[in-house]
């Protein structure tokens, strides 16, 4: 261990570099996956607002009020105090598990969910301080590559990644607050300290794996309150004694790649790089393409795909892929064990030939007998593709006896979509949330497309009230 580097020096480190980035220190491919993130988060806080279950929490918030010094978005213009509308705009943003993720730090592709949180508080607390979009770009990238600096650390990632991402809240926060490095570690100590992460939402298909999200952008704002009035921190949140990192290695001793997070600091910046491309999370992927794929099959044998033809839908996971709570059978008929079931990713796509957020709401799915029909008796199994490669695969079996089957690649994920695609997908959301000026639409994509510069974040956010 360099002793440059020993507790708490690596943490101060870190937050110097957090508080001193500028946005001449972003790479080109900063700046550039930052604008398509931006757009594609952006719908999905659209595409979260159709979510009905979501509506008492933001009713019982208006009802209590406040200050209206920050934007809810999605709700017609309503305001409400900084650390309530960070929560709920958090909360759309996840509603839909449709939003980017994944960091790459030293080619190491991690699983992570910041951005979902992080981009809703990025615009709700950059409308309230009325900055511009350097300042925007570059106080959300800093915190991000301080938290994929922290996440590679350990080898094993999960549920650090969840845990984080209160520290991911307070880090932006304190860049809007301006924080210096001091302030900063005192503010990232309450995140850390009062760090949560989802549990068994995804299996128990509970609200928590949202509200999770919502109280992490919360207490980024609170933590960043308390330093402002003058509250202290801890020696050293992550690395110190019954640390968040420390912690979880034997004995509170450094993880195995501690050293390893300063070589490049200040030079490279790491970033969420990944989106989805069907809600439900970015294991979805190859399930959904098969589906499509299936669809157009369906569709040039019989001219059209009618469930009245379908007898039963297979679903096949490679026995090399983890597969998790996405194998669970769909038997709750609503929004969240939708999004968490291959089955019913697999019957939408093929039926449908995509999967769209109106089609994963608990009032959609109830009026669509066939669908529910399919969704609820489909079955699934491991199998082993005949090349050994990690795959899925998506089985019709027709009433006349015919089987079609289609299989796709695991990490079909991988794919960086195209423009078309993140447009496509933006726009399906804004449409489908109804309740904006349709001219919006076309400013949205336009300024996300050029948002280092604007001179006040609020030209974009007025366009999501």
């Amino acid at each position: 261990m360099k002793k440059e580097y020993a507790s708490p020096r690596g943490t101060e480190l870190l937050c110097e570099n957090l508080v001193n980035t500028c946005f001449g220190d972003l790479s080109e491919d900063n700046i550039r996956i930052f604008r398509d993130r931006l757009l594609d988060m952006i719908g999905c806080i659209l595409g979260g607002a159709i979510v009905k279950e979501n509506g008492y929490l933001e009713e019982r918030m208006m009802e209590w009020g406040g200050l209206g010094e920050a934007p809810v978005f999605a709700s017609q213009g309503k305001r409400l105090p900084l650390p309530q509308a960070a929560m709920l705009n958090a909360i759309k943003a996840r509603s839909n598990d449709f939003g980017s993720m994944l960091f790459k730090v030293h080619s190491d592709a991690m699983p992570s969910h910041m951005g979902e949180t992080l981009f809703p508080l990025s615009l709700t607390l950059a409308d309230t301080f009325k900055t511009d979009g350097k300042a925007f770009i570059t106080n959300m990238v800093a915190a991000e590559d301080m938290m994929g600096r922290l996440l590679y650390t350990l080898p094993v990632r999960f549920p650090t990644d969840m845990q984080l991402i209160s520290s991911a809240a307070a880090a932006v926060a304190g860049r809007y607050y301006g924080f210096n490095a001091k302030q900063m570690k005192d503010a990232l100590s309450y995140a850390a300290t009062n760090a949560t992460d989802p549990g068994d939402a995804y299996f128990d298909y509970s609200e928590e794996f949202k509200y999770h999200n919502g109280a992490s952008a919360q207490m980024g704002i609170m933590a960043a309150e308390l330093v402002k009035g003058g509250w202290t921190g801890l020696k050293d949140p992550y690395f110190g004694r019954a640390g968040l990192i420390s912690s979880k290695v034997k004995d509170d001793q450094y993880p195995p790649l501690y050293e390893k997070i300063f070589e490049d600091l200040g030079k490279v910046y790491y970033t969420e790089t990944a989106f989805k491309l069907s809600p439900g999370g970015i294991p979805m992927t190859a399930i959904v393409q098969a589906g499509r794929k299936l669809h157009e099959r369906l569709k040039h044998v019989y001219g059209t795909v009618s469930p009245d033809k379908i007898k039963a839908i297979h679903v096949y996971g490679a026995e090399n892929v983890y597969h998790g709570y996405y194998s669970n059978p769909f038997v709750r008929r609503n929004q969240i064990n939708a999004l968490f079931a291959y089955r019913f990713a697999a019957v939408c796509a093929i039926l449908y030939g995509g999967i769209k957020v109106s089609q994963v709401q608990t009032e959609y799915i109830n009026a669509h007998a066939e669908l529910l029909r399919l969704a609820e008796e489909a079955t699934m199994d491991v199998y082993r593709p005949a090349d050994g490669h990690p795959k899925m695969k998506a089985v019709a079996e027709m009433k006349d006896g015919q089987q079609f089957g289609v299989e796709e690649n695991f990490f079909a994920m991988d794919r960086y979509p195209s423009k078309e695609d993140l447009t496509a997908k933006f726009r399906d959301q804004f449409d489908t949330y109804g309740k904006l000026p349709k001219e919006n639409a076309d400013r949205i994509v336009s300024l996300t497309a050029s948002v280092e510069t604007l001179e006040d974040m609020r030209e974009l956010t007025e366009l999501l009230y």
